[in-house]
């Protein structure tokens, strides 16, 4: 049982916990106020959970999650690009719930946490001008962080209750694939080792930052095969096998165009998605980011017959899923020109490989100022695996479906695509 007692014009109390008698000041000079603080002292020290889950924190709640993310790296369960991630995201929600007008850390309690808090953090960060999507994943580390909260014993609430489980971003999807004509347009107009690597991408399904981690070494005698060093998870780490020609003359005007330095295959790329704006512009093409080169990998696929399966294994997929959400959608153009070979209709559907011409490629030189005159640098290296490996390449068999590699030029000069109905 409490007992309180006065010390000048301020309330004191003493109470017992693990057989020792705790004397604390309420810092009331209210009888009332300071009994109520007493009774919170009795409760505390009855149940040391439920004080731990009256003094944690959000902060607390999110350094769980952190924690976590490390341990299951060390145990090579999860990627660090995930911890990164994750710590991004715990950044913003710590900006908004834990800082005042002065910028400075306040602790917000999750004994106070409420459905309307949160709904006030979305309004706060759509004002702020962050997507939807954006709001999604860092309410995705909230959740994550609050169930754990849970399990530790430093929240009683419930998740659904204060995290609409139905909040949808909204979020449709990207379909943007490059065509051939679109690729050739595009390489024009970047600097050679920046369109080097945008042929790297296409070439073996590899994203950004597989791209920044790739060395000369990564590629396979013959131009067989390429080593993606992913990090995202461990399927990410991965032996894309290049099989089609359309691969191998892109990865062999990679390897003769990419400018990197000691092992590294590419030079450092700044601003890359306004880059590749800046560039579609100029080729009077619709614009495309990163994800767009390596959806063009997977659209190119699709269309050439491959099945879904080894496609989502080559760009380090666990399953189809996302493939059939995301990667390998195709135009209704695309899907008449895949159906009607099956419905026995030929007209209009082309099976083999045309070589498309890559002689601007790159040629807007260290200044971008090229003309057409002085498009080709005449002391350019020449790829002496390129043609040995194209001349090599025979017919590819799809399953069932043969697909004749035929009318293929060396990589300096092109590089071979399924044939449009255009």
């Amino acid at each position: 049982m409490q007992r309180l007692f006065r010390r000048g014009r301020v309330w004191y109390g003493w109470f017992y916990e693990n057989g020792q008698r705790v004397t604390k000041t309420t810092h009331y000079r209210d009888r009332s106020a300071a009994e109520r603080v007493a009774r919170q002292w009795e409760r505390d020290a009855a149940d040391p959970d439920h004080a731990a889950a009256r003094t944690a924190t959000l902060t607390d709640a999110l350094q769980l999650l952190l924690r976590l993310d490390e341990e299951e790296v060390k145990a090579g369960r999860r990627s660090a690009d995930t911890v990164g991630f994750h710590r991004t995201k715990a950044g913003h929600l710590v900006r908004v719930f834990e800082t005042d007008e002065h910028e400075q850390h306040v602790p917000f309690p999750l004994t106070r946490l409420r459905a309307f808090d949160v709904d006030g953090y979305i309004s706060r960060r759509r004002a702020e001008g962050a997507a939807d999507t954006t709001v999604s994943k860092e309410l995705v580390v909230l959740r994550k962080s609050l169930r754990l909260a849970i399990r530790a014993g430093l929240w009683r609430g419930r998740v659904e209750e204060v995290i609409l489980v139905a909040f949808s971003p909204g979020y449709e999807p990207r379909k943007r694939a490059l065509t051939a004509d679109e690729l050739k347009k595009l390489l024009a107009e970047l600097l050679p080792d920046r369109a080097a690597r945008v042929a790297f991408i296409v070439a073996t399904s590899a994203c950004w930052r597989e791209t920044e981690l790739a060395l000369r070494g990564d590629v396979g005698e013959g131009l067989a095969t390429v080593l993606l060093r992913g990090t995202k998870r461990k399927t990410r780490f991965r032996t894309v096998p290049i099989v089609s020609p359309a691969q191998q003359s892109l990865l062999a005007y990679a390897l003769e165009h990419a400018k990197g330095t000691g092992d590294t295959l590419f030079q450092p790329w700044g601003n890359v998605r306004r880059d590749l704006a800046d560039a579609c512009e100029d080729a009077k093409i619709e614009r495309c980011s990163p994800n767009d080169l390596r959806r063009t990998f997977a659209s190119w696929q699709v269309e050439a017959g491959v099945p879904l399966f080894p496609i989502a294994q080559a760009m380090g997929h666990k399953d189809t899923r996302m493939l059939e959400r995301v990667y390998g959608r195709q135009t209704p153009e695309q899907l008449a020109a895949m159906m009607a070979p099956a419905m026995g209709l030929t007209q209009g559907v082309c099976s083999t490989f045309v070589a498309a011409t890559l002689e601007s490629a790159g040629s807007r030189g260290p200044d971008g100022l090229a003309s057409d005159d002085d498009s080709r640098d005449p002391e350019a290296p020449k790829n002496s695996e390129a043609p040995r490996a194209l001349q090599s390449a025979g017919p590819l068999m799809f399953e069932r479906a043969e697909v004749p590699g035929a009318g293929i030029e060396p990589a300096t000069r092109g590089f071979s695509v399924p044939c449009s109905t255009d």
